[in-house]
């Protein structure tokens, strides 16, 4: 199983998960389901959950055993995942993960006993680490910082005062009327910081949905920046301070993003792409690219419309 993109459940039969969410499916394709997962890529034995339209064609490329669609899609013939419909997939995913996820648990001391912590590792005081949590040699944690539970944190990373680690992710069903409240959507997810990360003070990485939020080797974040669930940061990239990435995007390797830069969830953005100071990134981008702005364009364009914009102004 694929750690970065599924959360592992005591196995369950699929009419289970129907009667828990009162779906419909076709009960000759009864199976086990042992993990919830993303829909893409998915995974064997897993289930995921699809809440908009346009993703519809492209069932086929999820490797999810089930996939909770809207009661009035149809899953595509040529989709390899049981299908269950529901009324508002995205509520009862949420409700999924209520029921069946493993919820997060703290313990009386500063330092979780069941945690795994390197001889090594220097933890300053006022620092707090959750239940089975893993720290690599040589790591340095800096006063105040908060790792939540399942957080990993491999060798040489440095994380600086007042960084959470691990907090949920910002993840609501909105209600369908006026008279029901947001439903919080479960996270039992995790984070891992690879080798040689470096987290800068009050800095946020959120734990993901299912599987985890991932920052790679070599990658280095400033002081207040916020990275979202399920968000997968590439090795060697450099993020200045009150950088924002919203959830499930994917940053390539060796990526600069300068201050005050947001960008959207859900897209991916190139190796080696290099965003200007307070862009404002919409969609993805390709490798190589350097852009700027906001909306965030290529920067020759940019420079031309910037141009452009003072010699009319004159």
């Amino acid at each position: 199983m694929d750690r970065l993109t599924a959360t592992s459940i005591k196995p369950i039969k699929i009419s289970q998960i129907a009667r828990i969410l009162n779906a419909i499916f076709d009960e000759k394709k009864d199976q086990e389901v042992s993990s919830f997962c993303t829909l893409f890529p998915g995974e064997p034995g897993g289930i995921s959950f699809l809440a908009k339209d346009s993703y519809i064609k492209r069932l086929k490329d999820t490797k999810a055993s089930v996939v909770i669609i809207n009661e009035k899609q149809i899953c595509p013939d040529d989709s390899n995942s049981i299908c269950l419909r529901v009324r508002n997939p995205y509520q009862a995913w949420g409700k999924l993960l209520s029921e069946l996820g493993s919820r997060i648990t703290w313990s009386n001391q500063e330092i979780s006993k069941s945690s795994n912590v390197h001889k090594s590792a220097k933890i300053a005081k006022n620092v707090v680490i959750g239940e089975n949590v893993l720290i690599g040699e040589n790591v340095v944690i800096h006063p105040n910082v908060t790792i939540y539970p399942n957080s990993i944190i491999e060798k040489n990373c440095i994380i600086h005062s007042g960084a959470v680690i691990g907090a949920d992710g910002f993840g609501f069903a909105l209600p369908e009327n006026s008279e029901e409240t947001l439903q919080k959507i479960p996270h039992i997810g995790h984070v891992i910081l690879h080798e040689d990360v470096e987290i800068g003070a009050n800095s946020c990485v959120d734990r993901a949905v299912v599987g985890a939020t991932s920052i790679g080797q070599g990658t280095k974040l400033d002081n207040l920046c916020q990275i979202g669930h399920n968000v997968q940061i590439g090795n060697g990239c450099v993020l200045a301070g009150q950088v924002g990435i919203a959830g499930s995007t994917e940053i390539g390797n060796h990526v600069q993003i300068g201050g005050q830069v947001g960008i959207v969830g859900h897209i991916k953005i190139g190796d080696f792409v290099r965003i200007g100071a307070q862009s404002g990134v919409h969609k993805s981008v390709e490798k190589g690219k350097t852009i700027i702005g906001s909306p965030a364009v290529e920067a020759s364009i940019w420079r031309r419309n910037f141009a452009n914009y003072n010699m009319k102004s004159k």
